[in-house]
């Protein structure tokens, strides 16, 4: 008698507690910080930056405790829109510091589909792509791009500065 309520018991308990471990293992990995909407453009000396990514990164203690980066490529007109979690959802509240990277096209020779392996040395050989902005901009403990992301939207435009 008392092996018959146990064997209906356990099948219970093992539905009920695999049902709270998936319950627990959801892709949403809790509540999301606050979160701003957050565009822009880049310019270089005054004129549009047409390559590259931009990156905010939140500084610790105010804002960034929860630390998520948000990215947006920069598109030819110079402008960007932020993802953290969902594309272009923006970043969370708070200070951040902005990094750009962007370098020169490759060199047009070289076709990695069409099995062309560049050749390091000699006159002709392979030359990396050239950055297009001042070391310092790439640099998170170097960059002097500060931004304060704010509820709703968040227009920024990023000058860089050769010197």
């Amino acid at each position: 008698m008392l092996t018959q309520g146990y064997s209906r018991i356990v099948p219970m308990l093992l539905v009920g507690s695999t049902l709270g471990f998936l319950a627990g293992c959801g892709g949403a990995g809790g509540p999301r910080p606050p979160m701003g909407k957050v565009s822009g453009h880049v310019t270089l000396d005054g004129k549009p930056l047409t390559t590259g990514t931009i990156t905010f990164i939140p500084i610790e203690g105010k804002g960034g405790e929860t630390g998520q980066n948000a990215m947006g490529d920069i598109g030819s007109d110079g402008g960007f829109t932020l993802t953290t979690f969902d594309t272009d959802d923006g970043a969370i509240l708070g200070q951040h510091k902005a990094i750009v990277i962007a370098h020169s096209a490759p060199s047009a020779d070289i076709d990695p589909s069409k099995g062309i392996i560049p050749s390091m040395g000699g006159p002709n050989g392979y030359k990396p792509p050239k950055p297009l902005v001042p070391e310092k901009y790439t640099d998170p403990e170097k960059t002097p791009l500060k931004y304060t992301v704010r509820e709703g939207k968040n227009d920024f435009t990023v000058e860089l500065k050769e010197n």
